[in-house]
C-alpha cells in the first residue's frame, strides 16, 4: 500500500489523521515539524505528503515549494483549519496535487488520496509510454534501411 506522510504541529491532528489513514490501509509516517520533514524527504520515499498550512517555523507553503524542487514529481496535499481562497490558490500554485479543509471526513480523505495516487498513476503511465513512442519512432530509419536490404537480398536470390 501507498506511503503517507503527514505533516502537522498540532499532535491531535496528526494522531487522529494518522489513524484515519491506517484505517483505510495506508503506511504512514508523521512529523511535527516541516523542517524534520525535510530534511528526511528523498524522492521515491513517500507517495503522498499531506502537510498543514499554519506551522511555527517553515509553513506549509514554504515546505511544498521546497519539496518540489527536491522531487518536482512529489504528490502533496495541502491541509488548513483556516480555509482561504488565497491560501488554496498559492498552495496549488507551488504544486499542491490537492487542498484540504479540517476536520477531515474518512471519505473525503479516501476519495482525494485515491484520485492524488491515480492522477500519479496516469502521469508515470503516460511518460513511459511517450517514451516508448519515441524510441519506436526513433527506430523507423533502422527498420527502413533494412527493409531495403532484406528487398536487394531477395531480389539477387
Amino acid at each position: 500500500m501507498a506511503t503517507v506522510w503527514i505533516i502537522d504541529d498540532e499532535q491531535a491532528t496528526s494522531d487522529v489523521l494518522g489513524a484515519m489513514l491506517q484505517e483505510l490501509g495506508y503506511e504512514i509516517r508523521v512529523f511535527n515539524q516541516a523542517r524534520e520533514a525535510l530534511a528526511a524527504y528523498r524522492p521515491g520515499v513517500a507517495d503522498v505528503v499531506m502537510t498543514d498550512i499554519r506551522m511555527p517555523g517553515l509553513d506549509g507553503l514554504e515546505f511544498t515549494r521546497a519539496i518540489r524542487e527536491k522531487d518536482p514529481r512529489a504528490t502533496l496535499i495541502v491541509l488548513t483549519g483556516f480555509p482561504s481562497v488565497e491560501d488554496a490558490v498559492e498552495a496549488i500554485k507551488m504544486g499542491a496535487a490537492d487542498y484540504m479543509t479540517k476536520p477531515f471526513r474518512l471519505e473525503e480523505i479516501r476519495l482525494r488520496l485515491l484520485r492524488v495516487l491515480e492522477a500519479r498513476d496516469l502521469q508515470d503511465r503516460f511518460r513511459r509510454n511517450r517514451m516508448l513512442t519515441w524510441l519506436l519512432i526513433g527506430s523507423l530509419p533502422v527498420w527502413f534501411i533494412l527493409g531495403i536490404l532484406l528487398a536487394f537480398w531477395v531480389a539477387r536470390s
